[in-house]
């Protein structure tokens, strides 16, 4: 039966979905460094490049449309790109390392709030071009999973072989034409394919560290909010309250759209199931996520809707500027949280 269909409707859903981003993460961007004036400049430049990171993986997802098809003990991603075999691959392997940082990012912007939040001095380290410190723990894991995926991941010769009918019988292509990485749990003898285990254990591994460190910060803030909070200001305290629960709504966001699709097409293989499947569709998750994030914050936090509210009454407040002496002048009142 053929899958084509499948992998058209997950086609036009990427690009959909990349449109959409490149849309409301300009806004949010544009609103993040122009109009939140109660957050200090770092974080807003960490939203930033969250943001722009999020456009980044949406353009490469359609670019490629990479797709996944689970059959019996194996797993492909493969694409349709018409572009030569050795760059699709290596864009396969940056939309991996893309989709790593962005989940090894939620460390750092938690992190940061929870500093922010106690008073830590760790925040003046940060500063300026400093940021590039903060900015470079999720780039490493970006790199360390791009590097999996070219190490462990590439479709080999036995991989071809195996899914060779499959894939001619659902999507009408050789395999010998396709790009991407596969996951091949056991060899033709029954043995554990162990680059196969690598790869998977390798991926799952970066993405665990992100999450064990976002669940103790985000349970220690939790714990220490109230009485953190007890002897502020009802505006920062607010602010600091909605900061928080955005960011909880980012991490759980993700968590059924990025984290368990993936750690479901990633394991299924080593169970050795009977079963031909797109698996495709469901990874059309991944596509929905990055405007997803940008919606959230906007809606949750105070500062994005005043700003939006804002500019509908007032366009002339598009760029955040403010009448002085009757002359056109930007804004620079800041109040740092």
């Amino acid at each position: 039966m053929s899958s084509l269909p499948i992998y058209n409707i997950a086609k036009i859903f990427s690009t959909t979905a990349c449109w959409t981003t490149m849309i409301c993460n300009s806004i949010f961007i544009f609103l993040t460094m122009v109009h939140l004036k109660k957050v200090d400049l770092t974080y807003r430049k960490l939203l930033t490049v969250f943001a722009t990171l999020g456009m980044f993986f949406s353009f490469i997802e359609m670019q490629i449309h990479p797709f996944f098809h689970s059959y019996n003990n194996s797993l492909i991603n493969f694409n349709m790109a018409e572009l030569p075999k050795d760059l699709a691959t290596l864009q396969v392997a940056s939309y991996s390392g893309v989709y790593v940082t962005i989940v090894s990012f939620f460390t750092i912007l938690l992190a940061f709030r929870y500093w922010r939040m106690t008073g830590s001095t760790i925040v003046n380290c940060f500063t300026g071009w400093k940021i590039i410190f903060l900015i470079s723990w999720p780039l490493f894991f970006g790199i360390a999973a791009t590097g999996v995926v070219i190490l462990f991941g590439p479709i080999d010769d036995y991989a071809r072989e195996y899914t060779k009918e499959v894939m001619m019988e659902s999507y009408g292509i050789a395999t010998e034409n396709i790009s991407g990485y596969s996951v091949i749990a056991y060899d033709q003898n029954g043995n554990l394919h162990w680059n196969s285990l690598a790869f998977t254990s390798g991926i799952i591994s970066l993405m665990e560290i992100q999450f064990l460190i976002v669940g103790i910060f985000g349970f220690r803030m939790y714990f220490r909010m109230n009485i953190l909070l007890q002897n502020v200001s009802k505006s920062y305290e607010m602010i600091q309250r909605q900061f928080f629960k955005s960011l909880i709504y980012q991490i759980t966001s993700p968590t059924f759209t990025f984290y368990i699709p993936a750690i479901l097409i990633l394991t299924v293989p080593f169970f050795d199931l009977k079963f031909n499947l797109p698996t495709g569709l469901i990874v059309c998750s991944f596509s929905i996520y990055p405007p997803i994030d940008s919606i959230i914050m906007m809606i949750v936090v105070s500062e994005y809707r005043v700003a939006i509210k804002k500019i509908w009454k007032n366009p002339k407040s598009f760029f955040g500027c403010v009448s002085v002496n009757g002359n056109s002048a930007l804004e620079v009142r800041v109040v740092v949280l």
